[in-house]
């Protein structure tokens, strides 16, 4: 029986939504999740103290923030 490929996470897309605010979308073949901020921090947290991957939810949090500093200058 062939070995499964283990699929990579993607950081698919940044939404504001609201009253909660920018969650990120991370897919992993079909299946999609959103994470706020604080989700992916405390994600990306426990991953790294396992050595797991955090490449995409790194992308998506920098992203996130990118888009918080750029709307907070432009309420300025």
């Amino acid at each position: 029986m062939a070995q499964p490929t283990r699929q990579t996470e993607q950081f698919t897309g940044l939404f504001n939504l609201p009253g909660e605010g920018f969650v990120a979308q991370i897919r992993i073949g079909t299946d999609a999740r959103l994470y706020d901020r604080q989700g992916l921090q405390h994600l990306i947290l426990e991953r790294k103290q396992t050595g797991k991957d955090v490449r995409a939810l790194e992308e998506a949090l920098i992203r996130m923030n990118s888009v918080g500093e750029a709307l907070q200058l432009q309420d300025a």
